[in-house]
């Protein structure tokens, strides 16, 4: 690859890169699409393309980018870590935590994989075995919003109320505008019957975010009873 291949190269990853964060995520991809064209070897472009087409819901095509970036770098923990994401995705959780133990293979300070791996637990019904590797997660960062979320959700699948209450409270602690913590408390408050304590999590999760469906539903449920 020239000189100018190479400054072409860096060019579009720049502006591939812009373009993701800004959600416009198809010309994004072509973006990467010409870079890969230029240096198809370099495993950080498939990954990044696998990326974005996971955002286009694209979960398949995604998965064979991660996998091309692992063909060329196997100790790639990003692509370990994406590629599990992918397999979660496409309902393969079992696949999904083999990734996440390769990526904590390679670095076992990756605080979220450890959370991931919580999460394929908790899709295969293994609640309390999730809750150790959020706290695995929590050891290593204590400020992570989605691990105290996320443990607060098994522990509300568990019946252990009280104690995911403190997990949803810890999460908006750090972050009050964390919409699906607000959903979360409001749901395990629905379910001890505290419907007005519940509605106003609801309406706090719809400030932030005006279509989120879910607390949108269960709000109209609360509503509905109370009629």
């Amino acid at each position: 690859m020239g000189l100018f291949d190479g400054f072409k190269k860096s060019s579009l990853i720049n502006k591939g890169f812009k373009r993701f964060n800004q959600g416009k995520y198809q010309e994004a991809l072509e973006c990467y699409n010409k870079a890969i064209e230029i240096n198809p070897k370099h495993p950080l472009l498939w990954n990044n393309k696998g990326n974005i087409l996971r955002k286009l819901d694209k979960p398949q095509e995604a998965l064979e980018c991660f996998d091309k970036a692992l063909e060329l770098d196997p100790e790639y923990v990003l692509a370990w870590y994406n590629k599990g994401i992918s397999l979660m995705g496409l309902g393969k959780h079992h696949d999904a935590l083999d990734c996440y133990d390769k990526a904590l293979e390679l670095d076992p300070k990756y605080v979220n994989a450890w959370n991931n791996k919580g999460v394929a637990l908790g899709k295969l019904g293994k609640n309390e075995e999730a809750i150790t590797y959020y706290d695995k997660a929590l050891d290593l960062d204590l400020k992570f919003v989605e691990a105290w979320d996320n443990k607060g959700i098994a522990l509300g699948n568990l019946e252990k109320h009280d104690d995911a209450l403190e997990c949803f409270d810890k999460a908006l602690e750090i972050n009050l505008k964390k919409e699906k913590a607000w959903y979360n408390k409001g749901i395990v408050l629905k379910k001890l019957g505290k419907y007005e304590k519940a509605l106003k999590c609801f309406d706090k999760a719809l400030e932030l975010d005006l279509d989120f469906e879910p607390a949108k539903k269960a709000k109209k449920e609360i509503l509905s009873s109370q009629c």
